[in-house]
């Protein structure tokens, strides 16, 4: 977690979309003779500081409508909890969801990305979860590997099937159980629309012996569980979802000690260890407490940062922001938070191999910043030092993209 191997006075060589080259001026000159490199196209990034592209593990950034009133009835002194009873809630926007047809959702959508982008995410995964029923929770994974597929800027987008987000009016849990294992799973595992299940273990929505369940067949059907757990209530989401393999488990804001010496035993012997997702927008977004980060890092297990972008409990597609949370309410050094951002989400979604890291065979996502070092980016918080972003090799003006975002 505290070890991020920053570089000085070095270059980074970019062929296609590809990183070729790392290293100091010697080794450049000695690269570049060895295979008889003549011409290149120089990027002047002196006195500026180069990352990673960051890495987004865990949005809902598909979805219609937008939840303001409820954030003024929170204000107010409502729940979360109570919210959703008056049918506002995940509720409000699957109503919007449902009205929407494919080619509107996918343009907001598309919208979102380009902010997402302005703020140095490259790589971002996005989960239905909004249909709550099989020919909408089908649109959105749709809506989500069309995007990946293409959009303006390259991102890379991982889909998760999240269906057992809430549970639809119109049918009992039992029901919806019942509909989620026996034509929702088979459903998204045979048209390979997604990678990923999860599942909102909460009081009044989905339990143990649910999860239990709806994990076991995703996993029985090629889908690898990442898990919504320990948001409002510790009700046993750790350990079922150690049990089915979970590749992260999310939020953990009311995580108990015995829980992370549980999950940090599970990572001992584990072949693939398993990620914490702390989500620090939503404590600030909600007023509640903050993921006992520093405890799980001290206890040995990785973390990852995340926005948790989604309309009702985390209005913000800004992972700086959620990286300057981590610092002042988690007590995260600024390398700690630099690897929570960018190979350990990487790490989780499968795809450490491939972005996360300044390395050669990497793909080559790059954040270009305007500031004195890698610590300034957290100091100066609230400002955007960015200058420009690289996507698979191809830079992008974040001013540029701002503008555009304004107009």
């Amino acid at each position: 977690m505290s070890e991020i191997d920053a570089l000085e006075d070095s270059n980074i060589i970019i062929s296609d979309d590809m990183i070729t080259f790392v290293g100091g001026n010697t080794e450049l000159e000695s690269y570049l003779q060895k295979n008889n490199i003549k011409e290149i196209a120089e990027f002047d990034a002196s006195g500026k500081v180069i990352m990673p592209g960051f890495v987004d593990s865990h949005t809902h950034f598909v979805f219609a409508g937008s939840r303001e009133d409820e954030y003024e009835m929170r204000l107010a002194g409502k729940s979360y909890q109570e919210i959703a009873e008056t049918g506002g809630g995940i509720w409000s926007t699957v109503t919007n969801v449902r009205q929407s047809d494919k080619n509107e959702l996918k343009s907001l959508a598309a919208k979102k990305l380009a902010t997402f982008f302005s703020y140095g995410t490259t790589t971002l995964e996005g989960k239905s979860g909004y249909g709550l029923d099989i020919e909408n929770e089908l649109k959105m994974l749709d809506i989500i590997n069309s995007l990946n597929s293409s959009n303006e800027f390259g991102i890379d987008i991982v889909p998760t099937f999240l269906g057992a987000h809430s549970i639809p009016r119109e049918m009992s849990k039992e029901s919806y159980v019942d509909l989620i294992c026996n034509e929702m799973i088979p459903s998204v595992a045979k048209a390979h629309l997604s990678k990923y299940i999860d599942i909102f273990i909460e009081k009044g929505y989905f339990d143990v012996n649910d999860a239990d369940r709806i994990l076991g067949e995703g996993v029985k059907h090629g889908l690898t569980p990442r898990t919504h757990i320990d948001q409002f209530t510790s009700m046993g989401g750790t350990e079922i979802s150690l049990k089915h393999g979970a590749v992260s488990l999310d939020h953990l804001e009311v995580m108990s000690d015995e829980d992370i010496k549980l999950m940090a035993k599970y990572n001992e012997s584990a072949e693939r260890k398993t990620v914490a997702g702390l989500l620090p927008g939503v404590s600030y977004f909600l007023g509640i407490s903050y993921t006992p980060g520093r405890k799980l890092i001290d206890a040995g297990v990785p973390v990852l940062i995340a926005t948790d972008f989604n309309p009702g409990s985390c209005m913000s597609q800004n992972m700086q922001l959620m990286m300057s949370l981590a610092s002042t309410q988690i007590k995260m050094t600024a390398e700690e938070i630099i690897n929570a951002v960018t190979i350990n989400p990487a790490y989780s979604l499968g795809l450490d191999h491939k972005v996360g890291s300044i390395e050669r065979g990497k793909q080559a996502d790059l954040l270009i910043f305007d500031m004195p070092s890698y610590k300034y980016l957290i100091y100066n918080f609230g400002v955007n030092n960015l200058e420009f972003v690289v996507k698979k090799g191809k830079f992008f003006n974040v001013n540029e993209i701002t503008s555009s975002l304004s107009n």
